[in-house]
């Protein structure tokens, strides 16, 4: 009679033996010298990064000390700019005394791109038209 595969199945199941797991690694298995040098490493990156953020704070009161600032209040400095681009906007960044002082500027730049004289300015018409509600 031959043996069904069910049985067959359960018979191989039978004989299965889990192998024994690897030992587990030892907790002070890693090299002194590497953790000393990670924990250099980080300190000088604490380091270099407090520097940067003092020396940006020291620029930013000079700059705002010295009354140098790209404000709105200013129109001669405002006239004179070109377009908003990544470096101006980096510039500003730089040069604002707050962050609201940078994005005032940013938003209120006059345009600087001249109009033929044959065209008109749509927000320059919509300027001059009356509307009464």
């Amino acid at each position: 009679m031959p043996i069904p595969d069910e049985e067959r199945f359960e018979a191989h199941l039978k004989q299965f033996r889990p192998l024994a797991p690897e030992p587990l690694p030892v907790a002070g298995s890693v090299h002194p010298a590497r953790g000393m040098l990670v924990v250099w490493a980080g300190a000088a990156a604490v380091v270099a990064i407090l520097a940067g953020i003092v020396a940006l704070r020291v620029h930013t009161q000079r700059v705002g000390v010295a009354g140098t600032t790209n404000s709105p209040a200013t129109p001669d400095l405002v006239a004179d700019r070109g377009p908003l681009t990544m470096r101006s906007a980096d510039a500003l960044m730089v040069k604002a005394p707050s962050l609201k002082a940078m994005v005032d500027d940013m938003a209120f730049r006059p345009q600087t791109v001249p109009l033929p004289k044959d065209k008109l300015s749509a927000v320059g018409v919509l300027g001059k038209e009356k509307i009464k509600l």
